[in-house]
């Protein structure tokens, strides 16, 4: 999975996320593709990315940004943590439904609009908020964590 624009020093948090957002629909439109072709080769190691990429955005996000918001606007955090307890939990119902050969596009497709759903309401609720509330000072270490636990997590599933 290409990384090079993520590990840019030069682009701020919001940006930053909106960017792995962006990156992940490029995962999941291979997905959907290798589905609607029925390529079960291609669809396990997709899937097994898409795991991967999709759970490492999620942990940093909790770890550090979540908390952040948190302290001024506890309900909202609150409600992206659910959102990711939600997507976590699809995710593993449908790995085990590609596993056993039981998903079907329709699923994909389900599962693909929810978490379009999420990052709408993340970018509304979170990344606007940090980029209005936090400067620099604030914005740079929590982008530069988020970036960290992100690119390890995924260079550590890439072996």
């Amino acid at each position: 999975m290409e990384t090079q624009a993520l590990e840019s020093p030069h682009v701020g948090l919001r940006e930053w996320l909106l960017e792995d957002h962006r990156r992940l629909e490029t995962v999941l439109d291979r997905v959907l593709r290798a589905f609607e072709a029925n390529d079960r080769q291609r669809i396990q190691s997709l899937w097994t990315e898409l795991d991967a990429a999709l759970t490492a955005h999620l942990d940093a996000e909790d770890r550090e940004l979540l908390p952040v918001l948190g302290r001024t606007h506890d309900r909202e955090a609150r409600s992206l943590i659910e959102e990711h307890r939600h997507i976590r939990t699809r995710l593993i119902e449908l790995a085990a439904a590609v596993d056993l050969h039981a998903i079907r596009v329709e699923m994909v497709r389900r599962f693909i609009d929810e978490l379009r759903a999420h990052a709408r309401h993340e970018d509304r609720v979170a990344y606007r908020w940090a980029q209005e509330h936090l400067d620099d000072e604030q914005s740079r270490p929590l982008l530069e964590a988020i970036k960290s636990i992100v690119l390890r997590k995924e260079r550590g599933a890439a072996r």
